[in-house]
């Protein structure tokens, strides 16, 4: 299975599946969850399960790379404090391009 559709499928991933989508280590995940940077939960007696939308949104929280300019209000002198605007199908269009990326 790719790695789009584990995250679209699955809601929770175990941890090595989890490291191979970050291309972390095992022990990076796991101190990634106590640090609060993933969301997880403990199933029984102390099985770690992570869930696939923290997973998706630290992908999304660290892409870098050309936002398309059409979106962007580009900041000038008398604006630079105001937040950009993006309209939510760009968003969802540039969240399904970085996760298409991420897979590669």
């Amino acid at each position: 299975m790719d790695v789009i559709g584990m995250l679209q499928n699955k809601q929770l991933l175990r941890v090595d599946e989890a490291a191979k989508i970050l291309n972390v280590s095992r022990w990076t995940v796991y101190r990634w969850v106590e640090a609060g940077r993933l969301g997880g939960t403990r199933l029984g007696a102390g099985s770690l399960r992570i869930f696939s939308h923290t997973v998706a949104a630290l992908i999304d929280l660290h892409c870098v790379g050309a936002i398309q300019a059409e979106h962007v209000d580009v900041p000038t002198k008398h604006n630079s404090l105001k937040p950009r605007a993006v309209s939510a199908r760009s968003l969802g269009r540039e969240t399904s391009r970085l996760r298409q990326a991420a897979a590669v």
